[in-house]
């Protein structure tokens, strides 16, 4: 059950999150500027990402990355499926993963939709020291960023274990 309340969670936050900042940073004319939250080490800073990682450019592909994240999305499903069913432990990982990619394919479906005035995914998370910053990302992109860290601890204990149980 709780494979299914993880992505439940993170697309809630995710979206909740972006729509407060949407509107804080919109409001107060703040948009494309950052808003202090601890120093400089994070701020806020309101973007609209039309491209993919790492604010790699691919706008005029939107139609194409959205549908290739859908494709992803149902693929994910299935293999937390069997991931579930087989007790592979690797259903943590896929959870937050598929949490993450709803999360922002939702942003991407939503450019389509000109009442809600999306231009591409909302990022807002902007850590860094002085002007030394990394990619602003948002919640959406943590949770992908949390599973790929908890696949990678799964390989390297499984290759640990078994390289144990071989010297045994």
């Amino acid at each position: 059950m709780i494979f299914f309340l993880i992505p439940i969670f993170v697309v809630v936050f995710d979206q909740i999150s972006k729509i407060l900042i949407k509107q804080y940073f919109i409001d107060h004319g703040l948009v494309y500027s950052s808003a202090k939250i601890l120093g400089d080490y994070l701020r806020f800073t309101f973007i609209e990402n039309p491209g993919i990682a790492f604010g790699i450019d691919t706008s005029k592909y939107h139609i194409y990355i959205t549908i290739a994240t859908i494709l992803a999305i149902i693929f994910i499903c299935f293999q937390l499926k069997l991931s579930i069913n087989t007790r592979n432990p690797d259903s943590y990982p896929l959870a937050f993963i598929l949490g993450g990619a709803i999360g922002n394919c939702i942003d991407r479906i939503l450019v389509f939709v000109p009442i809600f005035n999306y231009n591409g995914v909302i990022d807002f998370i902007d850590l860094g020291i002085n002007n030394y910053r990394w990619y602003i990302f948002n919640i959406a992109d943590l949770s992908i960023s949390i599973g790929l860290f908890l696949f990678l601890y799964n390989f390297i204990m499984i290759k640990t274990n078994s390289s144990i149980e071989k010297n045994i």
